[in-house]
This record gives structure tokens, C-alpha cells and sequence, in this order.
């Protein structure tokens, strides 16, 4: 699954979502549109859970632990936390 075909299915559902609810809006009735809303949701959900579970790998995390460190208050505090792990798992 590529980052493309996610981004294709994100506009999709985006001008769906739109379009049912512009729908439903003009006829006026009852939110008929709710429930096709909230099912392409759900599988749009599933979409995104697959496509980031496939796409993130260790240097995906290598990097997000970086970013997570320079921004933290307490870098020595998770620094420690890092040494005591590779002490425990040696």
C-alpha cells in the first residue's frame, strides 16, 4: 500500500463526506447521511491503521525518538531511562 493510493482515498473520502452531506442537506430531510458517513469513516480509519503500520520501520522511530528528545525539558531524565534499558538488555 503506498503513500499515493492512501492520499487518493483520503480525497475520496473527503469529497464524499462533503458531497453526502451537501446531499442532505439540500434535500432537507432527516440526517440520512449519517450512517454512510460513519461506515466509510470506519474504513477510512482501517485504511490510515494499515497504511502507517506498513509504512513505519526503525528509522521511522530512530527519527521520532530524536525529534521527541531535542523537544523534551527533561532530555537527562530520558537519557538515564535509555542506559538503564541497554544495561537491562545486554
Amino acid at each position: 500500500m503506498s503513500a499515493r493510493a492512501f492520499r487518493l482515498h483520503a480525497w475520496v473520502f473527503c469529497t464524499g463526506v462533503a458531497a453526502l452531506a451537501l446531499a442532505n442537506w439540500l434535500s432537507g430531510g432527516p440526517w440520512w447521511s449519517f450512517w454512510p458517513i460513519a461506515a466509510w469513516s470506519v474504513a477510512f480509519g482501517a485504511h490510515y491503521l494499515v497504511y502507517k503500520a506498513r509504512t513505519t520501520d526503525e528509522r521511522w522511530a530512530r527519527e521520532r525518538a530524536a525529534d521527541l528528545r531535542s523537544k523534551s525539558y527533561d532530555a537527562s531524565h530520558i537519557d538515564s531511562i535509555e542506559e538503564r534499558y541497554k544495561e537491562k538488555n545486554r
